[in-house]
């Protein structure tokens, strides 16, 4: 059954154009929406930290029992997601065809706002309840490295922001590096004297061609596609060159090793080719994993019981705030609201489970009083 009230919210917040680091219209609406749930409404300066207009929202909900949870969800959108205007089809949400849709991530702000306003409504009494809405997720997880987690009292946490179907659950997810290498060759004539240049361009196609990459192995990848020579001119050796990447693992220590080989692979054909390198190694975040008899799985797994739903935990293949929160110690999983496709053009949202999702959310919270009330 449509949630008429959901519905509108959705369709509002989809068509308010947001981009990483160019939040503001959508955080000056979820501000309010925060303040008529009776939420302290903080806004930090998280945007500085990556040249965005906009923090991060964080609301706290104070309440009544013992015990604290974070919801979390982010604000931002990856590119081609402004001018979103949504299409209704057989109980599926597409966008036109000609943006994403973004229901990464406005489906899980809209359910936590309903499952937060349901959780009140019921009148049971709740534990303190910190909403977090943050900025820069899709270029960095800006908007979580911001937050000093021991700011904050709960030590578990939910980020409505996993694609699937209601009942998955995601309790790990790789680490990732980014790594950039800028290759120096000679210029020179190339139609009068090519052998007095030194061509970068080819040492970077050797490099690539040569380089362990893609699936590597269950748990970890490599992918390295922007590619840019400093060349404007036929007739002249590639003098410049560099190629951008990243490395991904749900194994630490796989990671670590691959950022070793890739070092060495690329400064040994380097050498090989006579051209000058620098290689940046950036650590964007560390991979988690998180027990299946860990409370923050309990309770949803309880929680999902409590509504018949198929719970499942799984794994995921990329990154997201629970990375940076798990880090710091808050033990904290994804949670799907029935989006797939995200990121591209075919992007779609199962309306029956996105209205449930506020559903599941409010049962979190109250499972969640009730496994701190039995300790």
């Amino acid at each position: 059954m449509k949630n008429e009230a959901m519905y509108r919210e959705l369709l509002d917040l989809l068509t308010t154009d947001s981009a990483s680091g160019k939040e503001s219209a959508i955080a000056d609406k979820l501000e309010i929406k925060l303040k008529e749930l009776g939420c302290t409404v903080t806004r930090d300066n998280a945007g500085e930290t990556f040249g965005g207009e906009c923090g991060n929202l964080i609301g706290i909900l104070e309440g009544e029992l013992d015990g604290s949870v974070m919801l979390s969800s982010h604000m931002d959108r990856v590119p081609n997601g402004y001018g979103i205007q949504p299409v209704e089809k057989d109980g599926v949400l597409y966008s036109d065809g000609t943006t994403i849709l973004a229901a990464d991530d406005i489906s899980g702000v809209c359910a936590i706002l309903e499952g937060v306003r349901r959780a009140k409504a019921s009148g049971k009494p709740l534990p303190r309840i910190e909403i977090i809405f943050s900025v820069g997720e899709e270029t960095g997880l800006f908007g979580a490295k911001a937050i000093d987690v021991s700011t904050l009292k709960s030590r578990i946490g939910y980020i409505f922001d996993s694609p699937g179907g209601l009942g998955r659950f995601v309790n790990g997810a790789p680490g990732m590096y980014h790594l950039n290498v800028t290759l120096t060759g000679r210029p020179a004539h190339a139609g009068n004297e090519p052998e007095k240049g030194i061509d970068a361009g080819n040492a970077m196609c050797d490099m690539l061609a040569t380089l362990k990459q893609g699936r590597l192995d269950p748990q970890s990848t490599a992918n390295f596609p922007i590619l840019s020579t400093g060349s404007t001119s036929r007739n002249v050796v590639c003098d410049l060159a560099s190629f951008k990447g990243e490395a991904r693992s749900r194994d630490l220590q796989k990671l670590e090793d691959y950022v070793a080989y890739f070092e060495a692979h690329c400064n040994a054909v380097a050498e090989k080719h006579g051209v000058g390198i620098q290689l940046e190694k950036i650590q964007n975040f560390l991979p988690f994993l998180i027990p299946e008899d860990d409370q923050v799985l309990q309770v949803a797994k309880a929680a999902s019981e409590k509504l018949g739903l198929d719970y499942r935990v799984e794994v995921g293949g990329g990154g997201m705030d629970a990375n940076i929160y798990n880090a710091q110690g808050m033990a904290t999983v994804g949670v799907a609201t029935g989006y797939t496709k995200n990121h591209t053009k075919a992007e779609q949202l199962v309306l029956e489970d996105f209205f449930r999702s506020g559903e599941l959310c409010q049962t979190l919270i109250e499972t969640f009083a009730e496994s701190c009330a039995s300790k």
